[in-house]
């Protein structure tokens, strides 16, 4: 089995503008979802990007992206890292979270996701992949 097959992904992104953009959802949900300050957590499930949960503030959906790679870690070994896209100080605080809430991870990679992926989640977008060793 590939490590990506084995790895759990999710993240939360900023502003529904640029999943409206691409399709990914309708005007009137990223209407809505903007008014009532609504942050979907989405995952990576086969290889497509999949809804999980709607969170209202991006406070919450931050504590809720933790809770999930606290779940997916388990009591394994695992690496972790944290991603994001001119979200730097969040995505730190994200790690350091993660360092103290699973025993079983040896540091947290801090990293910025490339323009690619960032051109279809937009700028403060912040994800977590954990992978067993």
């Amino acid at each position: 089995m590939s490590a990506a097959a084995c790895s759990r992904t999710f993240f939360v992104v900023e502003t529904l503008e640029y999943l409206r953009r691409g399709g990914r959802i309708g005007a009137a949900t990223a209407v809505l979802g903007t008014a009532l300050a609504m942050k979907p957590l989405l995952h990576i499930d086969d290889g497509k990007i999949m809804p999980l949960e709607k969170v209202r503030t991006l406070a919450r959906a931050m504590t809720r992206l933790a809770d999930l790679a606290v779940e997916a870690a388990g009591d394994q070994q695992v690496e972790v890292a944290v991603q994001h896209l001119g979200a730097y100080e969040r995505a730190a605080k994200l790690a350091e979270r993660l360092e103290e809430r699973i025993p079983g991870v040896n540091g947290c990679v801090v990293a910025e996701l490339g323009a690619v992926i960032g051109a279809h989640t937009g700028p403060g977008v912040v994800g977590v992949v954990v992978q067993p060793v």
